[in-house]
């Protein structure tokens, strides 16, 4: 039984259609629906698909790094990042109109979007967030109905300026602009959004009006600068590559009617991933080089992604839609450091059976924002939001740059403790965290646990690096 992939899907899937990829995809789907976990049971529910059918989709997702498995529960992980990175990155509105975004909402001191449509809805691809105690929680990837939202007004009735007065709701307003391109097309929406308590929707659009038309003539000003191919670098490549890459996943999925379904799941992803600003569209032939698939394979793909409505196709070019932002964006975006360091400080708890932690810098002290300690009769007691002194631990001589071979190693925080970290850096290569493993001063060897903090701080980083491209990751 094939599931329904999504809602706007009403057709049966053409012949040649990739029966293992449309599966794999409503399984992402699904979570990205359930903020980003769902029990393997639940998935199997829903989806109509056999538990082991479910499994076997799951395994070969968390091998590619896409989902991780712990006991029951299938989990989004921050490699998935890569395929909404490879969306916005073509789309090239992110990085060209964000900054203006960003210094208009500093401005306003309001929240600010950017909106592309999506079929009938639209679609965030920038956000900036005003923090407050009542604050906007939408982020990059959320879809809202393209009547209900000023955005959505702006493209369904090619409006000049739409008021969204409390339609998505109670409390919240916002006022939408369209953001025209060379042509004269409209390419994004700009929303400015806040809430009752703040302003009514008279009262926002007054204080908002002069400053959000200056952006947009800004922003348009931008776009008409910019010729087709901008000559903006690519960003980190997904490691995802052909089909050769996925016989491990075969073994570990242990398919039980053959690895093709798993392989050619692993296969039909590696396409979405060969996109970005210099490439946004490319003929078949180029899809599949880049992607080191044989062409045969890369067209079952892409007529998958056609039916399901994540590519479409301009003549002899194909290119992501939006539809891309609902494989993972939105609850993925709403991550944070702690958060993403959350299994690797698990397993190298594990590995070296002793106490591992994240902190972060708070004035003269660090902060600890995440700790993993193993069950054993001695173990050190460093609880979620201590504060220690900077200079006598390991995290904090990281965090002051005061250890120029990247390794801290001290006795302490207190008598009896030994204590070794690394740092953790942000895409600009700025140390925001720090990554450490304390125990008694009798245990362990120094040498080895800088090797294990090292390894651990790497796979923290890649998976910082590719969820932060396009947002912020709170460090706490």
């Amino acid at each position: 039984m094939l599931p329904v992939p999504s809602p706007s899907v009403t057709q049966p899937p053409p012949a040649e259609a990739v029966t293992p990829l449309i599966r794999g995809l409503d399984v992402l789907r699904r979570l990205t629906d359930a903020d980003g976990t769902l029990a393997l049971a639940e998935l199997a529910r829903t989806s109509g698909l056999a538990r082991s059918t479910v499994d076997r989709i799951c395994a070969t997702l968390a091998h590619l790094g896409y989902v991780r498995l712990d006991g029951r529960d299938a989990s989004l992980a921050p490699p998935l990042m890569a395929v909404a990175n490879a969306y916005l990155d073509a789309l090239r509105l992110p990085a060209l109109l964000g900054p203006l975004a960003d210094r208009l909402a500093d401005e306003l001191d309001e929240s600010v979007s950017l909106a592309v449509p999506d079929g009938p809805d639209i679609r965030f691809v920038h956000q900036v967030l005003r923090r407050r105690a009542l604050s906007i929680s939408f982020r990059v990837g959320d879809r809202l109905p393209g009547g209900g939202s000023a955005p959505g007004l702006v493209f369904r009735d090619g409006l000049p300026l739409a008021v969204d007065d409390q339609l998505v709701e109670p409390g919240l307003i916002a006022v939408a602009v369209p953001v025209r391109g060379p042509g004269g097309d409209v390419v994004c929406a700009v929303s400015v959004v806040s809430h009752t308590s703040r302003h009514g929707v008279d009262s926002l659009r007054g204080a908002v009006q002069s400053a959000l038309g200056a952006c947009v003539a800004s922003m348009e000003r931008v776009l008409g600068d910019q010729p087709q191919a901008t000559g903006l670098r690519p960003g980190p490549r997904s490691s995802i590559a052909g089909g050769a890459d996925f016989a491990g996943a075969a073994e570990s999925a242990k398919a039980g009617n053959g690895s093709a379904p798993v392989v050619s799941l692993g296969r039909g992803l590696s396409v979405l991933s060969v996109f970005d600003g210099v490439r946004p569209a490319m003929a078949l032939s180029e899809i599949a080089s880049r992607a080191g698939l044989a062409r045969a394979t890369a067209r079952r793909a892409l007529i998958t992604y056609q039916y399901l409505g994540y590519v479409e196709r301009d003549e002899r070019a194909y290119r992501l839609t939006p539809r891309v932002l609902g494989l993972g964006c939105a609850p993925l975006s709403r991550t944070t450091l702690p958060r993403i360091a959350a299994p690797h400080l698990a397993a190298l708890s594990e590995r070296l059976g002793e106490s591992v932690g994240l902190s972060v810098a708070d004035g003269d002290r660090v902060r600890c924002t995440a700790r993993v300690a193993p069950r054993r009769v001695m173990s050190v007691d460093i609880g979620v939001g201590s504060r220690l002194p900077a200079a006598v631990t390991a995290a904090g001589r990281v965090l002051l740059g005061e250890e120029s071979a990247g390794v801290a190693a001290v006795d302490g925080p207190e008598d009896g403790l030994r204590s070794v970290a690394v740092p953790v850096r942000d895409r600009d290569g700025r140390v925001v965290s720090a990554l450490d493993v304390t125990a008694h001063l009798g245990r362990g060897d120094t040498d080895a646990w800088t090797d294990a903090l090292r390894a651990a701080a790497a796979a923290i980083v890649a998976d910082l690096h590719v969820t932060s491209r396009f947002v912020p990751v709170p460090v706490l």
